[in-house]
């Protein structure tokens, strides 16, 4: 019997593994970042690295210009490099998505930020990227810290790329400066307002000069203040050079005065009180209505025993065990938070770990729904196939606490705000503190076992209540994948699909009816079933480069070198989009550039281009879609062309031929 209650700990151990799973596979950013590094002739030779950030279709991010809402993007080099400069192209003056009343400066879609080291000496940096992701219904701050080394011997031109007007056009900032029109020029602005004869208001009640922050500039596009353009003409005219700016940065210093001053923490003992009552009030939340549900279940199977002491024995070991995976989870959550310097409510956006929840309670519905009975984990009231046990009640108890946890923001915020102030010590005292208040009605329904006698006898309309409860946890699967970015929920679906296929497996074939091999057997292959699914579906695919642009210029001076596909396209050929969504995709690309080590160009014929058109003439075609293979050495001269429409395994027999033959 031991065995078999050990066995299925086992499964419902490697149930929560598939979550884990999902949660690794899936916490990527809704955005790629990718660098190319070039050399400027006209620049004495300095590298330019071309960073291109491209978000996924629902998302934006904010530009360099500082609007009314959202975070500005900051592109910094480490090693600090004397006189590196990044050039932000001017964002997309609109309506901020969700906050319509404010206005805000966007990047939609991919964009290319240029950073230039002016050193040709250096050939290895890192490029640190922070910006704000957003769609409509949610935000995601991305902290990108990208590698790169190069060979400036093998850059190409920066002159010769189609960038390159774009790239002279923007005016280039110091990264490790702050150009804010408001704040960063305080020295140059006074001794120009002196010459000028422009008063400038006082700062002195409301700044004063600090050490020097972290880069906090703002895109050179933002239109200028008064001050500035009678600054810029009186530099032309008198060729002003002014003094290095002053770097100012505000000091906060405020005396809060809060409306419901009593409700605000200052000491352990309030802390502590506060904590009670909050956990206290989370069984009775609302939004924590399948909880509250699933505790009820629970408490109402234990009346169906008919031995008196027996019944209240089961009755103390239920609530005694559900306390303790109450505060085994806030126990786990103040080792989390501390460990990773995590804010409260955090975990809950991560996009893995809602994945992994979403499907957990779709496991745990379809139990309720006697589907297949999960072992573990007790919901309905009756127990694992070998009757009531304490791993039941215990783990009930922690997933309880867990669906509950991001509800308890709102009664908490004086405690936290004050508590994550305080030593680890204190923090994870004022925790226990929480999950003691929420576990007070179990430790006293413990206590006083007699109570089990308050509950109504088991029924028919038990069933009811069990799936009652059932449907309240498919409304939750239903919220969680609401709040899951657009483009997991197709992946989301098949797995959820999947799931419920192993369920039922899980249900019919296996049970006490069967042998113990066969159901180990059966139901190892379920869970297998489910976790080879989500890493299938939430494995991170290949990245590819970034098509290069065709130049005469850096065609030819490649074309003996290196191995090179070129795609002839045109935004007007259907048959062109056609073959870049389904053989030249980013996935296949990635894996051609790996195993035949070839570089992607496209050239675009949208716009009419005799040189274009010369090129595409001199492969024997004059119409679209053609992609010609060009071999390295004597062989560039003859390469493997396909035309019109062609599959994957015709483009990989053409890659095989051209490279190696």
């Amino acid at each position: 019997m031991k065995q078999i209650n050990r066995l299925y700990t086992l499964f419902a151990c490697l149930l929560f593994l598939v979550a884990a799973v999902s949660i690794s596979f899936a916490a990527e950013a809704p955005a790629q970042f990718s660098v190319e590094a070039f050399t400027s002739a006209s620049q004495d030779h300095a590298t330019i690295l071309k960073l291109r950030i491209t978000p996924d279709a629902e998302y934006h991010f904010y530009s360099r210009e500082k609007g009314e809402t959202g975070r500005p993007s900051s592109i910094s080099v480490s090693p600090k490099i004397a006189d590196a400069t990044v050039r932000y192209p001017a964002g997309i003056k609109s309506q901020d998505p969700i906050l319509t009343d404010k206005t805000t400066y966007l990047y939609e879609g991919a964009e290319d930020i240029f950073i230039t080291i002016p050193d040709h000496s250096i050939t290895k940096v890192k490029l640190i990227a922070s910006i704000l992701l957003c769609s409509d219904v949610r935000c995601t701050p991305v902290h990108k810290v990208l590698p790169l080394d190069w060979n400036n011997l093998d850059l190409p031109d920066a002159e010769a790329q189609l960038w390159w007007k774009k790239y002279t056009a923007i005016k280039p900032i110091a990264p490790d400066k702050n150009t804010d029109s408001n704040a960063a020029t305080g020295k140059q602005n006074k001794e120009l307002a002196e010459k000028l004869g422009v008063q400038l208001p006082s700062t002195t009640e409301t700044a004063r000069t600090v050490s020097p922050s972290i880069s906090s500039s703002f895109s050179s596009q933002s239109e200028p203040n008064a001050l500035t353009r009678q600054s810029n003409k009186f530099s032309e005219a008198k060729s002003y050079a002014p003094a290095a700016p002053e770097v100012i940065k505000y000091e906060y210093d405020f005396t809060p005065r809060f409306f419901l001053q009593v409700l605000e923490v200052s000491t352990l003992s309030k802390a502590i009180l506060f904590g009670l009552i909050a956990g206290l009030i989370l069984n009775f939340m609302p939004c924590v209505l399948p909880v509250i549900s699933l505790k009820l279940s629970s408490l109402v199977a234990a009346a169906q025993i008919t031995d008196k002491a027996e019944r209240k024995k089961m009755f103390r070991d239920h609530n005694m065990f559900f306390a303790l995976g109450i505060l085994t989870w806030f126990s786990l959550l103040t080792i989390i938070l501390t460990s990773f310097e995590l804010a409260w409510g955090q975990l809950f956006q991560n996009q893995g770990l809602l994945i992994g929840l979403a499907i957990l309670i779709f496991v745990l519905a379809l139990s309720i729904f006697d589907i297949f009975p999960l072992p573990m984990f007790n919901l309905t009231g009756r127990g694992t196939e070998n009757g009531h046990d304490r791993w039941s009640a215990f783990s009930t108890g922690l997933l309880a606490t867990l669906l509950a946890t991001p509800c308890s923001g709102p009664f908490l915020g004086g405690v936290l705000g004050w508590a994550f102030l305080q030593p680890v010590g204190v923090l994870a005292f004022i925790f226990l503190s929480i999950g003691v208040g929420m576990a007070l009605p179990y430790i006293a329904m413990a206590a006083f076992p007699a109570l089990v006698g308050r509950f109504p006898r088991p029924g028919a309309w038990t069933g009811t209540l069990s799936h009652i409860v059932g449907f309240f946890l498919m409304g939750t699967v239903v919220y969680l994948l609401y709040v899951l970015p657009t483009k997991v929920l197709p992946g989301m679906l098949f797995i959820l699909w999947i799931t419920a296929i192993a369920a039922w497996t899980w249900g019919k074939f296996s049970g006490l009816a069967f042998s113990r091999r066969r159901n180990i057997l059966v139901r190892l292959t379920c869970v297998a079933l489910v976790a080879f699914t989500v890493t299938t579906v939430f494995r991170e695919p290949p990245k590819a480069k970034d098509w290069q642009d065709f130049t005469p210029q850096t065609f030819f001076s490649e074309i003996h070198n290196k191995r090179m596909v070129v795609d002839f396209t045109a935004d007007w050929c259907p048959n062109c989009k056609v073959l870049e969504q389904t053989v030249l995709t980013p996935e296949n690309r990635a894996k051609w550039e790996q195993k035949y080590n070839v570089v992607f160009v496209r050239v675009d014929l949208t716009k009419e281009d005799a040189e274009k058109q010369k090129f595409l003439e001199s492969l024997g075609s004059s119409s679209i879609p053609v992609v010609a293979i060009f071999p390295t050495g004597e062989r560039a001269n003859a390469p493997i062309v396909l035309r019109d429409i062609f599959t994957t395994s015709q483009m990989e027999g053409a890659l095989r031929k051209a490279f190696e033959e």
